[in-house]
């Protein structure tokens, strides 16, 4: 078997295509502004869930297909530079971020122009589960975006408040990303259940990976320092975990939570400390997530899309540990 990267690759192409024209505007800034987040790297990983699921149906669908891989990495982009704008983070994969290049007024603008620019890409797909779903997703995400300014230096945190944040966060899209591309192509809705159930499982697991990335990987690898979530007020579920073992670090997150704010010292021995206790926990957890994404995936009949998107999750869920 090909390598997915490899399968998807004309697909990419042609999405990428998409997302180019789609970001042409009479306001060259804006043009700039949005080109510079497409051309900031990234896996694009929406559009290969997407596509992966299409591919399971109607093959002469092609066209709604690729518009909606590109729309949903539309929402994704929107995101993103929403995102670095709350968090006041000035890199991106290593790239100046939108409101740090551009000044915040035109990062805001460039996040609305994106959306909307998303959802005139599907506007003409004729069919009303869709466009239900594609609505509630960007509302989730909006959501989403709440939720990260309204937790920032929030401490103590639930789980069920974390695994909410981080379904909002991650999971939403990839659910909409494997349900969508299936209902783009009219799936079976036994194939499109198991498929949107598959994308929120494996987005669960995915963004609990990101967030022990964040501690236990270095700034070459991730494009970010270690800690960064700490560091804009993020309390994740490794740092959870480790608080619970850690009476000390629980204390010291009290008083980071009053302060908002966090000295190079306690970042250091927050680092140290999650390393000791809050890892192994938390691949736990993901694990538990990423079996059940399985579970979903096996219920699907075998074909060559099921395949690759066996080895897509396998990969994403394996990734530098």
């Amino acid at each position: 078997m090909k390598d997915y990267k490899v399968y998807l690759a004309p697909h990419i192409q042609e999405v990428t295509q998409i997302l180019q024209n789609a970001l042409q505007s009479d306001s060259a800034l804006l043009e700039e502004a949005s080109l510079h987040i497409l051309q900031s790297g990234g896996k694009r990983v929406r559009p290969m869930f997407v596509l992966l699921s299409g591919l399971m149906g109607d093959v002469t669908k092609q066209d709604a297909l690729l518009k909606t891989s590109a729309s949903l990495e539309l929402v994704h982009m929107a995101s993103l530079v929403h995102d670095d704008y709350i968090d006041n983070s000035d890199k991106r994969r290593g790239h100046d971020a939108v409101h740090h290049a551009y000044g915040e007024a035109i990062a805001i603008k460039t996040g609305h122009f994106v959306l909307a620019e998303a959802l005139h890409l599907i506007a003409d797909i004729n069919d009303e589960k869709f466009h239900q779903s594609f609505a509630n997703t960007i509302l989730q995400v909006c959501y989403g975006e709440l939720d990260q300014m309204n937790d920032r230096f929030v401490y103590p945190i639930s789980m069920t408040t974390y695994l909410r944040r981080i379904k909002r966060k991650t999971a939403v899209l990839i659910q909409a990303s494997c349900e969508l591309g299936a209902r783009s192509t009219n799936c079976d809705e036994r194939i499109i259940y198991h498929l949107k159930r598959f994308g929120y499982y494996v987005g669960m697991s995915f963004q609990i990976i990101d967030d022990i990335l964040d501690y236990i990987s270095d700034e070459a690898t991730l494009g970010k320092p270690a800690g960064s979530d700490l560091l804009n007020g993020h309390i994740t579920l490794p740092l959870m975990i480790t608080a619970k073992h850690d009476k000390d670090i629980h204390q010291m997150l009290i008083k980071i939570s009053a302060s908002e704010s966090i000295s190079d010292e306690q970042l250091s021995v927050i680092i140290e400390k999650v390393r000791k206790y809050g890892i192994e926990e938390s691949k736990q957890i993901s694990s538990l997530f990423a079996e059940k994404a399985l579970q979903h995936l096996e219920q699907i009949p075998q074909n060559v899309n099921r395949d690759y998107l066996m080895a897509i999750h396998q990969k994403m869920l394996n990734r530098a540990f």
